[in-house]
């Protein structure tokens, strides 16, 4: 059944933020005065302590992520640049300002980004710029305030997205409050703007509020419950900007993630469970449907010092045509894609198109189904090798408008080479091959304008990381 949106819900949304932030900016403004009492009583503070922190980080790829052999592979070159300082005034009080530069070679248009992910974003910009106050009036409560890399648990929700050329700022404030092996509680809100870069974003994107609320119990190495709010306000909002939502919409996300190491036998796990809530409105109505979606994983391996292996599940909901007054698929809102559903990143969103030369598969909203095997082996303290093999079906069929794929989306097989070449510059050389499922290559074969084939697909990368 179709709901009738009552405007004063969207209303009441807004204002959820607006009294974060306003409540943020009078408990800032308490714990000022609270100092400023004390300052008589304090002893003088100590000259402040400076430390540095600098990135080059080169990354070389060959992209043929066209499942056709014929086709000319792309050639992408990046280069990042990072340098940061840490300013601590005193044991409760210091910040970190880190400037970085991010091109292609040959590459200087700030307004042109035409990097393998098409990211829209300055150059030059600060990566991240905070203050954080440790013990912040009351005991072990801490206010990190500011433009900040950020994120939660492994990454599957909220992530900083390191991996790519210029990563995710987060600019807000976050709370928390608890001892590291105690209970810990937090909350957060952030505004991302035109620099928040989601993976496959390829213009400038509108401002979209992010806030929430987490509570960590020492029961597990981490165990995490945790609550997410996202929205979008406006139709006129780029939709690239939310992961393909056009509609505005007032999303909930709760979950549990809980991940452990048991030294006795070398036994690890991890697993996580999230389920979406809340409102997405309809085109050119006053309606809005139901947002239902689901996430789960799952991880159990053996490990030690030399080596690990372990089998894993993923999954997540896709829409279902059959269903026209619910949405069903999962938003995975800012995570950090390339960690979890293969290095190629065909999914959740399949990569998309670079400069017009390459198209996407038509697999944005079928969700996923994927058992997989990970392994990795350190021979000795400067070699590590990595390997995982994904198996990819579709949580919905693979459909257009006349005819029907099935489910079977594919096989995908990752390795990668680590060598530690000094203490501060390491070595890293990655390929990975898709093997297309049948259902795959017939919705390849389905629109010819999208010049996509049915033979294995290929990507690899060098990358030379120096650290200090």
């Amino acid at each position: 059944m179709k709901v009738v949106y009552d405007c004063s819900v969207q209303q009441m949304h807004t204002n959820i933020t607006r009294i974060f932030f306003a409540g943020l900016l009078l408990f800032i403004s308490f714990l000022q005065t609270n100092s400023h009492a004390q300052q008589n009583s304090s002893p003088p503070t100590s000259t402040p302590n400076y430390s540095f922190t600098s990135q080059i980080r080169y990354r070389g790829e060959l992209d043929g992520r066209f499942f056709d052999n014929n086709a000319k592979p792309l050639f992408i070159n990046m280069l990042r640049a990072q340098i940061g300082a840490k300013i601590i005034a005193n044991d409760d009080i210091s910040a970190f300002i880190q400037i970085q530069h991010s091109q292609n070679f040959g590459e200087n248009n700030e307004s042109a980004w035409n990097g393998t992910l098409d990211g829209s974003a300055k150059n030059l910009s600060f990566r991240q710029a905070y203050l954080l106050w440790n013990n912040a009036a009351l005991e072990n409560l801490s206010l990190k305030l500011g433009r900040m890399s950020f994120s939660t648990n492994s990454e599957r929700i909220i992530g900083a997205l390191d991996w790519h050329n210029i990563g995710r700022m987060y600019d807000g404030a976050v709370l928390s409050y608890g001892k590291v092996d105690e209970v810990r509680l937090r909350g957060f809100g952030f505004l991302l703007g035109t620099n928040e870069l989601l993976m496959t974003a390829g213009t400038a994107q509108s401002p979209q509020a992010l806030t929430g609320f987490d509570i960590t119990l020492p029961q597990q190495d981490n165990l995490n419950i945790y609550l997410y709010h996202d929205r979008k306000n406006s139709q006129q909002q780029s939709n690239t900007a939310f992961q393909g939502e056009t509609n505005p919409f007032r999303r909930y996300t709760a979950g549990v993630h809980a991940q452990n190491f048991f030294k006795e036998n070398n036994i690890e796990y991890e697993a996580e469970f999230a389920y979406q809530f809340g409102e997405k409105d309809n085109a050119g109505t006053n309606t809005s449907n139901s947002i239902k979606a689901m996430m789960g994983a799952a991880y159990i391996g053996y490990k030690n010092k030399e080596s690990s292996i372990g089998i894993g599940f993923d999954y997540f909901t896709g829409e279902n045509a059959g269903t026209i007054d619910t949405y069903e698929r999962f938003n995975h809102i800012t995570f950090t894609i390339h960690k979890f559903y293969g290095y190629m990143d065909f999914f959740p969103f399949t990569v998309l198109q670079n400069n017009g030369i390459r198209s996407a598969p038509a697999i944005f909203n079928s969700g996923l189904i994927s058992p997989y095997i990970r392994a990795t082996y350190k021979p000795n303290e400067k070699t590590s090798l990595y390997f995982s093999g994904h198996y990819f079906q579709a949580e919905q069929e693979l459909f257009t408008s006349t005819e029907k794929f099935g489910n079977s989306l594919g096989i995908e097989c990752d390795f990668v080479f680590d060598y530690k070449i000094s203490p501060q510059l390491t070595a890293q050389l990655g390929t990975s091959v898709f093997m297309p499922g049948e259902s795959l290559k017939s919705s390849n074969k389905s629109v010819p304008t999208r010049n996509l084939g049915e033979d294995l697909s290929y990507w690899a990368y060098s990358m030379l990381t120096f650290t200090l």
